[in-house]
C-alpha cells in the first residue's frame, strides 16, 4: 500500500498572546516611489488559469477587496489537492497583495513547520526564499513572522520593516544577509485557521513596490487566509475520505482473499497440495512475487525450505537456515516479524534471495499455541516498504498456514496410528490363529514386510541358550532363503554390540536410524568375511526388539531397511516393540499350552481329592492351592496364590521346619501338627515332596479326630477319677466298719456311714450325668412341656441345695413379684437349676455367697445363678458349654467334675425353646443365666 500524502496539522496555536510582543514595533504609513508607480500601471495579472485584478493603488477600496476575495475563493475552490491549493494561494497574492510570499503548514506532530510554497515577483528573490527556508526553517520558538503568528493564532504586522525588525526576526548573520537580499519594506503574517484550528501561516512582504500594510490589507489577507484554510481543510477531508475508502476497499479485498485462503487451509489434508494453494493465495493477497514456507526440523536447530512459489529453486536446493542466522533465522529466533527494505544491504545466509533479484522481504513466524513450526516470508522484485498493516496481514495468513500444517500433521499422525493399529490387530489375529509358534512367527514376518521394513527376521532362544533363526521374510523369496544361510555361515556372537544377540543380552530394544560402516565394523568384530557379507546387504536402517514374556527374553525380532529413503524413527520402534510383545505373548502362550495340557489331568485330580494340596516354588511362594486346602483352612486360593507361604498361611512359619519333606515321591510318614489360623486351630497330618522347582505339600484335617481323641482321653481320665475317688472312700469306710480289731464308737461308725452315703450319692450323680449325656446324644430324651410356677420350681432347688451347702457358703434366692408361669418341663428346669447351683458351689472353693435370681424379661422368664468364685477366662467362655469341657481340667484348684453338667444344661434349655449364656470375669465370679418363654394361656 502506498504511503498517504501527509496533511497539515489542524491544531490551535500554542501562544495565543504572542502578538502583543510585536505591537510595540514601529509602524509606518505607506510611501511612494517611481518603481511602485510602474508596478501599479500593470492592469492585469494571470494566476492559476484565472484572471485576478491587480491592485494598482496604495490602498484597497472595500469593493476591490471583496471582488479580490471572491475571485480568490473561486480559484481556490477548483482544487481538491491541499498542496496545490496552497501553491495557488502563493500565486494569488503576488503581485496583488505582496511582492513575495511564503506559505507554511504545521506537520502532523503539531510542532514542525513545513514550507509548502513560495512565490515572488522577482524570480531571483524566489530562489533566495527557497535557500533561506532550506537553511533556516522556522520552528515554533523561532523569531520569524510565520512562527510568531502560529504561536499567537493572530496576524503579525511589521508595518515598517526596518533594521530593528530585521535583527528581531533573524537568527544569525547569514540569515540577516538573506533577508536583506529580499529587501522587505513591510511584512504581514496571518494564520491559516480552519474550524478553529491553526493549520499553517501565510507570510506576505512588500519590496520593490514599496507598499506598506495597514488594517485594510490585514483584513484582505485574513479573509484570503480563511478561504485558503477552508479550501485546504476541504481538500484534506476529501483526501482522507478517499484514502479511507481505498483502505476499506483494500481491506475488503484482503478479507475476501483471507476467507479463500482460510477455506483452502481447512479443506485439504494433503500437506503438499495444501501449501501450494496457500502460497499462491498469499502471493495474491500480499501482492508479492515470492512466498516461501520453511519448517523447523525436529532438533529445532535449523529451518528447511519446504514449499515455495516464485522461489522454487530454494526448495529444490534443500536450503537449510540455522535458527538465529540470516533473515529467516532471525524471524525464528525472535518469533517476531522482520522487514528487510533493501536485500542487497542485508546480511543473508541464503544467496538465492539475491540471485532471484528480490529487493524487499517480509517474514513472520509460523506459530501454533506458542509452538514454533517455521517461518513464512514473502518478497518483492521492486523496492517496497511493508507497513504495519502488511505485517498484520501476513501474520494472519501465517497463523492460518501454521494451523493448516499442524492439522495436516495431526491428520497424518492419526492415519499412521490407524495404520499401525490395523497392522497390529491383523498381527494379533494371525498370532492367535494357531498354537504352533514357529508357523505363527513365519506368517508374522511375511506380514511385517514391506509395512515395517524390507527385511524381517525372528531369532529364538533354545533350551541350550543358543539362538535359532525361525523366520525370515523379504520381498524377494530368494533373499528370504539367504537369511537362513547367513546365520549358518555366521552364527550369532553373544557379545555382538548390535543386533539380536545384543538385544537379547540386554533385554532392551535397539534403533539405528542410519546404519554406517562404523556400525558394520563394530558388528563384525574384526571378521572381514562377516563385514563383507554385512555390506552386501546394503542396510540403511535397523531396529530390533526383544520378545519379552513374564520377565523372560524368549528371542528377538529384527527389521531392516535397504532403501535410502526409508529410515526408521522412534514411532517405528514403538510399533516394533508392540509387535514383539504380542509375538512373545503368542509364543509364551504356545509353550504354556503344552505345559498346561500335561498338567490339566493332574489339576483335575487335585481339585477332586479330599486331601489338601499346595505347591511352593523355590522362593516359598504359593503357586497351587487346591479346593480341599481352601475347605480345611478357609483360605481362598485367590487370596494365597502368588504370595509367600509365610505371609499367606497364618502359623506356617511355626510348623514349616517340622514338616517332613522327601527328596523324591517315596512313602514317608506324615507329621501331625497344629496350625494356628485366624479364630481357630486345626491339626494337620502333613508331608511334602521336593523337586527342582519347589515343594508339593499334602495334608489332611485331623482336627475333629484330635479333639474327640482328647475329649475321650480327658473323659476317661475324668470319669475314672470321679468314680475311683468315691469308690475308694466307700471301700475304705466299708473295710473300716468290717474290721473287728478296731473298737469303733457310735460317732465314728456314724461318720463312716455318712461318708459311704455321700460318696455313693456322688457316684450316682456322675452316673446320671453320663446317662443324661447319652440320652441327649441319642435324642432319646422325653419332654413334658407345660405351664409351671417359676418361683416354686426355683425354691425347691435352693431348699435342696441348702441341705448339703458347705458352711463357708451362703445361698440366697430373689424372685421378682408377680412372675408369670413359665413354659417348660419341671424336671428338666430343676435339673438345669441344680446343675448351675452345684457348679456355682463347686467353683467357689474359698466360700462366699451364691445368689439365685428369677425375674421377667420381655416375653420370657430369666433364671440366673451368680457366684463370686474363680470366674472363667474370656478365652474359655465360648467353649464352656461344650461336651466334656472343664475350666480346670488339671484340678489345680481341686475342682472336679465330668465336664458334662453345662453341656446338659445347654441341651435341656435348647430343647425347651430357651437360651443360656454366661457372663464372667476371671477371679471375680460368674453369672450363668437362661431364659424360658412365658407360658401362654
Amino acid at each position: 500500500m502506498n504511503s498517504p500524502k501527509r496533511t497539515p496539522a489542524l491544531s490551535t496555536s500554542p501562544d495565543p498572546g504572542a502578538n502583543a510582543e510585536y505591537s510595540s514595533l514601529p509602524s509606518r504609513t505607506y510611501g511612494r516611489s517611481a518603481h511602485s508607480e510602474a508596478r501599479r500601471r500593470a492592469a492585469r495579472g494571470r494566476r492559476g488559469g484565472r484572471t485576478i485584478d491587480v491592485i494598482i493603488r496604495d490602498q484597497f477600496s472595500a469593493d476591490e477587496g471583496v471582488r479580490f476575495l471572491a475571485q480568490a475563493g473561486e480559484a481556490l475552490a477548483g482544487s481538491l489537492d491541499w498542496e496545490d491549493t496552497l501553491v495557488q494561494v502563493s500565486r494569488l497574492v503576488v503581485p496583488a497583495l505582496a511582492d513575495w510570499c511564503i506559505v507554511d503548514v504545521l506537520d502532523d506532530d503539531g510542532v514542525t513547520i513545513k514550507q509548502v510554497a513560495v512565490s515572488a515577483a522577482d524570480p531571483h528573490k524566489e530562489d533566495v526564499l527557497r535557500e533561506m527556508r532550506l537553511l533556516y526553517p522556522p520552528t515554533l520558538d523561532s523569531p520569524q513572522p510565520a512562527a510568531r503568528t502560529l504561536r499567537s493564532g493572530e496576524p503579525v504586522l511589521f508595518a515598517e520593516f526596518d533594521t530593528a525588525a530585521l535583527e528581531a526576526t533573524t537568527r544569525d548573520r547569514r540569515h540577516y544577509e538573506l533577508i536583506s537580499q529580499l529587501d522587505p519594506k513591510s511584512v504581514l503574517a496571518v494564520p491559516l485557521v480552519a474550524r478553529a484550528r491553526t493549520i499553517g501561516a501565510l507570510t506576505l512582504a512588500t519590496s520593490e513596490s514599496d507598499r506598506r500594510y495597514g488594517p485594510d490589507e490585514i483584513a484582505i489577507a485574513t479573509g484570503l487566509a480563511s478561504r485558503a484554510a477552508l479550501a485546504v481543510d476541504n481538500a484534506v477531508l476529501f483526501a482522507r475520505e478517499r484514502e479511507a475508502r481505498a483502505i476499506a476497499e483494500e481491506a475488503v479485498s484482503r478479507l475476501r482473499d483471507l476467507e479463500v485462503i482460510s477455506e483452502a487451509a481447512f479443506t485439504h489434508l494433503d500437506l503438499d497440495r495444501l501449501l501450494e494453494n496457500l502460497l499462491d493465495g498469499i502471493r495474491k493477497v500480499m501482492r508479492t512475487d515470492t512466498a516461501v514456507a520453511l519448517l523447523l526440523e525436529e532438533t529445532g536447530a535449523e529451518l528447511v525450505a519446504s514449499w515455495a512459489r516464485g522461489l522454487e529453486e530454494e526448495v529444490e536446493a534443500g536450503v537449510r537456515i540455522p535458527v538465529g542466522k540470516g533473515f529467516a533465522g532471525r524471524v525464528a529466533a525472535t518469533r517476531a516479524p522482520v522487514f528487510i527494505p533493501d536485500v542487497e544491504r542485508a546480511e543473508l545466509v541464503n544467496p538465492l534471495l539475491i540471485k532471484r533479484g528480490l529487493k524487499s522481504l517480509l517474514g513472520v513466524p509460523l506459530l501454533v499455541e506458542g509452538r514454533l513450526l517455521g517461518v513464512l516470508h514473502v518478497g518483492s522484485l521492486r523496492p517496497r516498504v511493508f507497513m504495519k498493516d502488511d505485517e498484520r496481514t501476513l501474520q494472519l495468513l501465517a497463523d492460518r498456514v501454521a494451523l493448516a500444517i499442524d492439522q495436516s500433521r495431526l491428520y497424518e499422525r492419526e492415519r499412521a496410528a490407524s495404520r499401525r493399529l490395523e497392522f497390529l490387530s491383523e498381527a494379533s489375529e494371525l498370532l492367535g490363529s494357531t498354537l504352533d509358534s514357529t508357523a505363527a512367527l513365519q506368517r508374522l514376518t511375511a506380514l511385517a514386510v514391506p509395512y515395517l521394513g524390507d527385511w524381517c527376521v525372528v531369532d529364538m532362544i533354545q533350551p541350550d541358550n543358543s539362538l535359532q533363526r525361525v523366520a525370515v521374510a523379504h520381498a524377494d523369496p530368494e533373499l528370504s532363503a539367504a537369511g537362513f544361510e547367513f546365520q549358518e555361515r555366521f552364527p550369532p556372537d553373544p557379545e555382538s554390540p548390535h543386533g539380536p544377540a545384543h538385544v537379547i543380552r540386554t533385554g532392551r530394544a535397539e534403533l539405528i536410524p542410519a546404519v554406517t560402516d562404523e556400525h558394520l565394523r563394530a558388528a563384525s568384530r574384526g571378521d572381514e568375511e562377516l563385514l563383507h557379507a554385512l555390506r552386501e546387504i546394503e542396510m540403511t536402517s535397523l531396529m530390533c526388539a526383544p520378545l519379552l514374556a513374564r520377565g523372560r527374553v524368549l528371542g528377538a525380532i529384527t527389521l531392516l531397511s535397504d532403501r535410502p529413503d526409508r529410515l526408521f524413527d522412534e514411532e517405528d520402534l514403538v510399533t516394533t516393540e508392540e509387535l514383539a510383545r504380542r509375538a512373545a505373548v503368542a509364543v509364551d502362550n504356545a509353550l504354556l499350552f503344552d505345559a498346561a495340557e500335561r498338567r490339566a489331568d493332574a489339576a483335575r485330580v487335585l481339585e477332586h481329592i479330599a486331601d489338601g494340596v499346595f505347591l511352593l516354588d523355590a522362593d516359598g511362594v504359593i503357586r497351587l492351592w487346591n479346593r480341599a486346602a481352601e475347605t480345611v483352612t478357609n483360605l481362598l486360593a485367590a487370596d494365597v496364590v502368588g504370595r509367600p507361604a509365610a505371609e499367606a498361611i497364618p502359623g506356617w512359619t511355626a510348623i514349616a521346619d517340622r514338616v517332613p519333606v522327601a527328596a523324591a515321591p517315596v512313602a514317608r510318614a506324615a507329621e501331625t501338627l497344629p496350625l494356628e489360623l485366624p479364630g481357630h486351630e486345626v491339626w494337620l497330618s502333613i508331608a511334602g515332596v521336593g523337586f527342582s522347582e519347589g515343594t508339593v505339600f499334602a495334608f489332611r484335617d485331623l482336627t475333629e479326630e484330635r479333639v474327640l481323641e482328647e475329649l475321650r482321653s480327658d473323659f476317661v481320665s475324668t470319669v475314672s477319677h470321679e468314680l475311683r475317688t468315691p469308690l475308694a472312700a466307700v471301700y475304705g469306710a466299708a473295710l473300716t466298719l468290717q474290721r473287728e480289731d478296731i473298737d469303733l464308737g457310735e460317732v465314728q461308725r456314724a461318720n463312716l456311714l455318712a461318708v459311704i452315703a455321700a460318696e455313693s450319692d456322688r457316684l450316682a450323680r456322675t452316673v446320671n450325668d453320663i446317662l443324661w449325656a447319652s440320652r441327649l446324644d441319642a435324642d432319646r430324651l422325653q419332654l413334658d412341656l407345660g405351664s409351671h410356677d417359676a418361683a416354686a420350681l426355683t425354691r425347691t432347688v435352693v431348699d435342696a441345695a441348702q441341705v448339703h451347702l458347705p458352711e463357708s457358703l451362703e445361698l440366697s434366692l430373689t424372685c421378682e413379684p408377680g412372675l408369670p408361669p413359665v413354659a417348660g418341663d419341671p424336671d428338666k428346669v430343676r435339673q438345669v437349676l441344680t446343675n448351675l447351683v452345684d457348679n456355682a458351689v463347686k467353683y467357689s472353693p474359698d466360700g462366699g455367697r451364691v445368689e439365685v435370681e428369677v425375674k421377667r424379661r420381655d416375653h420370657a422368664v430369666c433364671f440366673s445363678v451368680v457366684d463370686h468364685g474363680l470366674g472363667i477366662p474370656q478365652s474359655e467362655q465360648r467353649r464352656i458349654f461344650d461336651k466334656f469341657y472343664r475350666v480346670d481340667p488339671n484340678l489345680t484348684r481341686g475342682v472336679g467334675g465330668t465336664g458334662l453338667g453345662l453341656y446338659i444344661c445347654r441341651e435341656l434349655v435348647r430343647r425347651m425353646n430357651g437360651t443360656i449364656w454366661v457372663e464372667s470375669r476371671e477371679g471375680e465370679g460368674s453369672r450363668f443365666s437362661f431364659e424360658l418363654p412365658v407360658a401362654t394361656a
